[in-house]
């Protein structure tokens, strides 16, 4: 089927990252048309220009470049509240996830952590996430779709309590309010030595899985928080921010054993 024009230009255009030298604003914006932002506006033509600073009509300077995979998250669609990135890489640091690996997610929510996990263990790996939530599943869809990462991840809307279908895998990741009600699930989709992580809003919940994981051949690795500030540089002095990003969520990191 012939292509229209629009589909061809729309096409043709690729994302650009500003960034505003004075403020460090950033913008995610497509070439092919003018640009215009509370600094000024900015020639298309400026727009296809890459790697270098342009200015917009008021004089405004910008760093113009290509956007990474952590600046065009920042333009996703956001439904429940997403796992932080302070949590995320912890739970790669402590694994060691990378490229090669399969990966169950029990909770796709907006996709956030789905996405993460699909940039890192591409192109030989798989993301098979779980979502129960017609609504977060569509939200989801869409912004793996935004992200080019969607034939890294299978999502499926299905309520993982009743079955996880993958087996041999090298880390499942839950984040719904009871998953020791699918810990079988959990338990036979995992390989030998394979990383099951649970994530939970409060201690209560961590209490309680600990009182059902016991009855399975998994060692617990961690429990525990992961906190968060910032400090701000303001010449001479430098400061911490008035308020830090302490607690989000518990992370309970254990494995598989078989005897």
């Amino acid at each position: 089927m012939k292509k229209n024009s629009a589909t061809e230009n729309d096409e043709k255009r690729v994302v650009r990252l500003l960034i505003h030298l004075k403020s460090g604003k950033k913008f995610i914006v497509k070439t092919g048309k003018d640009f215009n932002t509370n600094f000024g506006l900015i020639k298309k033509d400026d727009l296809e220009r890459i790697n270098t600073v342009i200015k917009s009509h008021k004089g405004e300077e910008f760093f113009i470049t290509e956007p990474t995979f952590v600046d065009l998250l920042k333009k996703v669609k956001r439904g429940p509240q997403t796992t932080h990135f302070k949590d995320i890489g912890f739970i790669i640091a402590f694994t060691g996830l990378s490229s090669g690996w399969r990966v169950v997610e029990l909770g796709t929510g907006s996709g956030i952590l789905t996405a993460y996990l699909a940039n890192i263990v591409k192109p030989n790996g798989h993301v098979y996430s779980y979502e129960i939530r017609k609504e977060f599943y569509e939200i989801a869809k869409k912004n793996l779709e935004f992200l080019g990462l969607d034939k890294y991840v299978t999502l499926k809307l299905k309520d993982c309590r009743e079955g996880i279908d993958e087996r041999n895998v090298d880390i499942v990741i839950s984040d719904f309010r009871d998953p020791w009600n699918a810990l079988d699930h959990i338990y036979n989709a995992l390989k030998p030595g394979g990383f099951y992580i649970a994530l939970f809003p409060n201690i209560t919940s961590v209490y309680e899985l600990l009182k059902h994981i016991g009855n399975y051949p998994f060692i617990i690795e961690f429990i525990g928080e992961v906190f968060y500030r910032e400090w701000v540089f303001e010449e001479p002095a430098l400061r911490p921010k008035n308020t830090g990003l302490v607690h989000t969520e518990f992370i309970v990191i254990s494995r598989k054993i078989t005897k």
